[in-house]
């Protein structure tokens, strides 16, 4: 077996279905890249033909091989082009993993799930997997950043692993309980103190089912230790037969269906209203009064997000969101951001804009327009956050970053979230807030105090945030 010189981009299987037309495609691109493709499953005289017909000179081709090892140990990236194929498992995509090797897949079956949190997923587009494929051996850093992510990624998968993932299966098939939560960003994390109240005192893990008001939500509530399995609300979590279903108030007010004798609707015993007990307070109190399960104080300030965890970063990052829900929830938006990052740009501190495209602040770091899930993940890197009310101040508490939250319209009593490392600058005024106070100005959407918020106010407190968080940084043991 001649293999060709190391660091070469490997495809495994040269069949059809598996994307060999396209690797093909691609190397005619990148003359100057090395590819080995392994006729695994089809004869290898055909992939020669196919290749010969393409006119390319840097794919070496070779046939099945049980040396994997050094196969896999040679690439430098490897290629799963499934598109006309879908794969329900891609052992490849793990097996690549193992060894380190950054891994670009297809859109189409498992793959993307399978590289959601560690490989690139691209369309079937040869000019885009050749850009990229430039980009992992051009750029260093980004290639040990994707390698590393690799390595993370597998590990999910180990023999190990595979153990408590068996028993999760087997809990979550066993699963007594459903908890239907909904459906915005804060809503959902205002449920996570009540569902880690409820796992702990049960001692076993619950499902969950969400009515999702944004896509790719789900995983907010998804933390394994606390949760089997989290839903969107299709009729597969349906058909699933459990012995109580609690429903919390934010699911909303439909009377779903669900498969249980036992239906527990929140809306039955209270209605949560914004002039009323802050929302993660009524979720662990309806919890007391409808379950029986009772909750301590510090309860109410154990949020989570996912299974991410924060750590305060070596470096300083403040991370800003300037948006919110759109039609009259625009009114919480505080039209300063661009002015105080300038501020802060001017004081040598790094800042960054999360959330859409369209709420990125103009001349900052941006890291607007990701995924939920890698929003959540970027803002790991944040040593402070300014946001307004909004499902991404949500994400920033409950993640535990210092937060620095601006309220003028709507009740920071009942939303303000309660980790003590979240603080809010509040509009006082005798109309303030409206959504209780002038309910006519607030659903048309008339409000303006945002602008009364003081910009030298909102700096001199996220100053004094970063002060005390560097005192208390060289006050805490190494």
């Amino acid at each position: 077996m001649e293999l060709p010189v190391a660091n070469y981009v490997l495809l495994t299987n040269t069949n059809g279905e598996k994307g060999f037309d396209l690797i093909l495609k691609v190397a005619a691109l990148l003359p100057h890249v090395p590819f080995l493709a392994i006729a695994s499953q089809s004869p290898l005289d055909e992939a020669i033909h196919a290749r010969d017909v393409a006119g390319v000179r840097n794919v070496t081709l070779i046939g099945r091989s049980d040396d994997m090892d050094t196969i896999y140990r040679g690439a430098a990236i490897v290629a799963v082009p499934s598109y006309r194929f879908r794969e329900s498992f891609s052992r490849v995509c793990i097996e690549a993993q193992r060894y380190g090797k950054p891994v670009i897949g297809s859109d189409r079956g498992n793959v993307p799930y399978l590289l959601e949190y560690s490989g690139i997923v691209l369309p079937e587009d040869a000019k885009t997997w050749a850009a990229e494929i430039e980009h992992l051996l051009g750029d260093r850093a980004y290639y040990r950043q994707r390698r590393d992510q690799a390595l993370e990624n597998s590990a999910r998968y180990s023999f190990a692993a595979q153990g408590d993932a068996l028993d999760g299966l087997l809990a979550a098939a066993e699963a007594p309980l459903l908890i239907a939560v909904g459906s915005g960003l804060g809503n959902m994390l205002h449920t996570t103190p009540t569902l880690r109240r409820i796992a702990d005192h049960l001692g076993t893990r619950v499902d969950v089912v969400v009515a999702e008001d944004h896509a790719n939500s789900l995983f907010l509530v998804h933390n394994p230790d606390y949760v089997n399995a989290v839903y969107s609300l299709k009729q597969v979590v349906l058909r699933r037969a459990y012995e109580t279903v609690f429903v919390t108030h934010s699911f909303g007010a439909a009377r779903v269906a669900f498969n249980s004798d036992n239906v527990v609707w929140s809306r039955d015993w209270d209605s949560f209203s914004p002039a009323g007990k802050h929302e993660t307070v009524f979720n662990l109190e309806c919890t007391r009064e409808l379950l029986g399960i009772p909750y301590e104080d510090e309860d109410v300030s154990r949020y989570f997000c996912g299974d991410l965890v924060y750590y305060p970063p070596p470096e300083t990052l403040v991370g800003l969101h300037a948006g919110s829900k759109t039609g009259l929830w625009m009114v919480k938006r505080w039209p300063y951001f661009a002015e105080l990052a300038a501020r802060l740009a001017a004081r040598g501190i790094r800042v960054a804009s999360f959330g859409t495209t369209e709420e990125y602040v103009e001349g900052i770091e941006n890291r607007t327009g990701a995924t939920i899930e890698d929003m959540c993940g970027s803002m790991l890197d944040c040593s402070h956050f300014v946001s307004n009310d909004s499902g991404v101040m949500n994400i920033a508490n409950a993640l535990g970053i210092p937060l620095l939250a601006l309220f003028g319209p709507t009740n920071a009593g009942t939303r303000l979230p309660l980790r003590p490392t979240s603080r809010a600058i509040v509009l006082e005024k005798d109309c303030a807030p409206c959504e209780l106070k002038d309910t006519e100005t607030f659903t048309r959407g008339q409000c303006r105090c945002m602008e009364e918020i003081d910009i030298d106010l909102v700096e001199a407190r996220l100053l004094e945030m970063m002060r005390a968080t560097a005192r208390a940084a060289t006050l805490s043991p190494a």
